[in-house]
């Protein structure tokens, strides 16, 4: 389960940011990394389903956290400003709930069981009379938290690596799983809100 540390509202970003949401090649939604999209990350129907497609040619390594690494590495306990505004310059002009969370990451590959994309999600499409696909996921990921919101919705909570969680360092992998204290990702999260057009339930996908 995630456990939200410490939040705040804050006015962010830049005029001129190098992470950005592309909204304008409708029907889909794209993260993007210096105008380049990146992942497929939702629709603008409202009514079909989560979506998380890498696309070709996208980014792949990770953006760089040279003068926060140290404060990274050792791990935070709180918000720290520093950190936030390494960061901040990168984003785009708007107001974000800044977050630091306590989480257990667990790897999913595409088509396994673990995998929203191949069960939650086609199940949350389906019943008697209708069937709707939806898109399947194309790259690895992490799962996080899945909760309930209210007496109809179910939260899904996604972390989502710039490269191939498949190709990481194993030297670097067992240098940060020995290290002393919990070190600290920073993550850019979108919510998409979604749901069949035949029932009252939503899916909410939160990713990181």
């Amino acid at each position: 389960m995630t456990k939200l540390i410490a939040h705040e509202l804050m006015t962010l970003g830049t005029a001129s940011p190098q992470i950005g949401v592309d909204g304008c090649r409708m029907p889909s939604r794209y993260l993007t990394i210096d105008g380049v999209a990146a992942y497929q990350i939702g629709y603008s129907c409202g009514t079909c389903g989560l979506v998380l497609r890498r696309q070709p040619g996208a980014p792949r390594g990770p953006l760089s956290a040279t003068a926060v690494r140290d404060r990274l590495n050792a791990g935070l306990d709180g918000l720290d400003q520093e950190v936030i505004d390494a960061f901040a310059a990168r984003l785009p002009r708007g107001d974000y709930q800044v977050m630091l969370l306590d989480t257990l990451p667990t790897l999913v590959a595409p088509g396994s069981t673990d995998d929203y994309f191949a069960f939650d999600g086609p199940a949350g499409w389906r019943n008697e009379e209708f069937e709707y696909s939806v898109d399947p996921a194309n790259a690895g990921y992490y799962r996080l938290d899945r909760r309930r919101v209210g007496d109809h919705d179910e939260l899904f909570e996604f972390a989502v690596p710039m490269g191939d969680p498949t190709e990481l360092d194993a030297d670097v992998v067992a240098r940060y799983s020995h290290a002393p204290g919990r070190p600290t990702a920073v993550a850019f999260g979108l919510l998409d809100i979604e749901g069949p057009w035949f029932r009252r339930e939503r899916h909410w996908g939160l990713f990181h």
